[in-house]
């Protein structure tokens, strides 16, 4: 994985200053998250891997996959992703992407992720302590269940994990124990 992202970087970095000074960030934005759809399903995982297909075929069946949602400069992408055999890093490289759009925008992206759904109240009382927290950026909450939790909850951003969990509290708890 964190080779996907050391890959995916430099070509997110690009795009991104493309993007800007084209003032097409949506339409890049677009475009990546179609494509890193595209590029995860298991047929077009498959097609890509395949060294008997040439990465001209695989550029245009890219292409044809996502031409609902080109954008000027896909091209020139996508032929440097086949040249050098990294169109698997499509979705790494919208991550990336939106990564950077976020910042440039002074956004934070969090994920909530509780043993249970999380009511609104819950939701907005967990935003405002994000906001009070990060003062000045804006704050987009993503919320997400995972049972195994068992309870409490753990809040993602791209650089820091908070983790309130029971699930953690117990992982702390046997890693005392057994210290």
């Amino acid at each position: 994985m964190a080779e996907l992202t050391t890959i995916a970087r430099p070509y997110a970095k690009a795009v991104f200053a493309h993007a800007n000074a084209t003032k097409a960030q949506s339409s890049w934005s677009a475009f990546l998250k179609k494509a890193a759809s595209v590029t995860t399903d298991s047929a077009m995982v498959e097609v890509l891997k395949n060294p008997a297909v040439t990465a001209e075929t695989k550029c245009e069946i890219l292409g044809d996959l996502t031409q609902d949602v080109t954008v000027d400069g896909v091209d020139a992408l996508m032929e440097a992703l086949a040249h050098y055999g990294r169109l698997l890093a499509l979705p790494a490289i919208s991550t990336e992407f939106e990564t950077l759009l976020a910042q440039g925008q002074q956004a934070l992206e969090v994920t909530i992720t509780s043993a249970f759904p999380l009511e609104a109240d819950e939701i907005q009382l967990l935003e405002s302590k994000l906001k009070t927290r990060y003062a000045g950026k804006t704050i987009r909450v993503e919320t997400a269940v995972d049972q195994s939790l068992i309870g409490g909850f753990e809040i993602r951003s791209s650089d820091t994990v908070i983790d309130a969990t029971v699930r953690g509290r117990l992982s702390k708890i046997a890693e005392s124990l057994t210290a």
